[in-house]
C-alpha cells in the first residue's frame, strides 16, 4: 500500500494594491493515480485600473515535474502557449521581452522547486484567466511518496481552493498533510477524506485566514 505525504506551502497574504489588479481566483487541483500526479492551476485576475495593465502570472513547480500545457484566456480568446525546452525558452524569452510580447519562462528556485512566470496586457477592467499544467511521477523517499504543492497566490483570494484526489490501486495505507503553513489558522483549512484505494485532501482558507 501506499505512504503519501502531501507538503502543503503556503503563506499567510499580503494586503493587494487595491488601485492594481486583483486575483479573483486562485484553484489547484492534483490528481494521483498510481503515484502520477497530474496539476492544473487556475488563476482569473481582473485589471482594476482605468488603463491597460501588465498582468503577471508566476507560480512554482516540483523540480521533477514537466509543464505539459498552459493557456490563457482573454475576452473569450483561448490562448495556446508552446512547452519548449529550457534552453530554447530562454532564448525566446528574452527575445520576447525585447520586443515588448507576452512569454513564459521556468527558472529554478532552491533545491527542490521551480518558478514558472509570465506576463500578459490586459485592457481596463477586463479579466484574463492563466492556466498552467504539470505532470510528474511521485519518487520514493524514506519509505514515502511526496507531492508538493506550492499555493501562494500573494494576495487574500476569495475563491481559493486546492484539491488533491489520490487513487492506488494497492490501498492508501497512511496520508499526512504538512509543510510551510505560517499559521495555525491555515492548518485548520485543511481536511482529509481517506477510504481504502481512494483519498482527497482540501484545502479551502477564508480570506480572513489568508491574512493572518
Amino acid at each position: 500500500p501506499l505512504t503519501l505525504l502531501v507538503l502543503l506551502l503556503t503563506l499567510a497574504a499580503s494586503q493587494p494594491n487595491k488601485d492594481d489588479w486583483d486575483i479573483r481566483h486562485f484553484h489547484i487541483n492534483s490528481t494521483v493515480t498510481s503515484r502520477y500526479a497530474t496539476t492544473i492551476i487556475t488563476s482569473r485576475v481582473t485589471n482594476s485600473m482605468d488603463e491597460s495593465k501588465e498582468i503577471e502570472f508566476h507560480v512554482q513547480i516540483p523540480k521533477n515535474a514537466f509543464i505539459s500545457r498552459f493557456r490563457m484566456f482573454i475576452d473569450g480568446q483561448v490562448y495556446d502557449g508552446v512547452v519548449k525546452s529550457k534552453e530554447q525558452a530562454q532564448q525566446q524569452y528574452t527575445q520576447a521581452v525585447s520586443r515588448g510580447q507576452s512569454a513564459g519562462i521556468v527558472s529554478s528556485v532552491g533545491r527542490t522547486m521551480e518558478e514558472f512566470k509570465t506576463s500578459v496586457t490586459v485592457a481596463a477592467h477586463k479579466k484574463v484567466t492563466f492556466e498552467l499544467t504539470y505532470e510528474e511521477l511521485l519518487k520514493r523517499t524514506l519509505g514515502k511518496y511526496e507531492l508538493q504543492i506550492h499555493a501562494r497566490p500573494m494576495q487574500p483570494v476569495a475563491d481559493f481552493k486546492v484539491d488533491v484526489y489520490l487513487y492506488e490501486k494497492a490501498g492508501i495505507s497512511y496520508i499526512d498533510v504538512k509543510g510551510g503553513l505560517s499559521t495555525k489558522a491555515l492548518a485548520n483549512a485543511i481536511t482529509k477524506t481517506h477510504a481504502d484505494k481512494k483519498a482527497w485532501v482540501h484545502f479551502y482558507p477564508t480570506v480572513d485566514q489568508q491574512k493572518t
